[in-house]
């Protein structure tokens, strides 16, 4: 189906399912609704940046990085820029340039300090 492939679409239908599973129970005890983005969409990230980087793709992985910025939590984005960070500066070839414009846009998504 078409709606299984668009992620707006699975959410919807994700929280339809619990909202009707919620009206139709008759007794007073708790359901949790958990979205398919919490089950793995992180896993599924950092492999897919994994792959970018092993084939020498840098600049495409920064690029997936961001995108990542209207599907992740403000926190969780800030994780994920400091994660490719770390493996980008571990890659010699790698333009230093390039890793500082990254570091000084991920280091904008910091969280503030309690």
């Amino acid at each position: 189906m078409a709606e299984d492939s668009d992620f707006i679409m699975r959410q919807i239908k994700s929280f339809a399912e619990g909202f009707g599973y919620m009206v139709g129970k008759k007794d007073g005890e708790k359901t949790e609704v958990v979205f398919e983005q919490q089950q793995g969409q992180g896993d599924k990230i950092h492999r897919d940046i994994t792959e970018l980087l092993m084939h020498q793709k840098y600049e495409q992985a920064i690029q997936y990085v961001y995108a990542q910025k209207f599907t992740l939590e403000e926190g969780q984005y800030f994780v994920l820029g400091q994660w490719l960070l770390r493996k980008l500066t571990d890659i010699p070839e790698v333009d230093q340039a390039m890793i500082e414009e990254f570091r000084n846009n991920i280091d904008k998504h910091r969280p503030p300090l309690s």
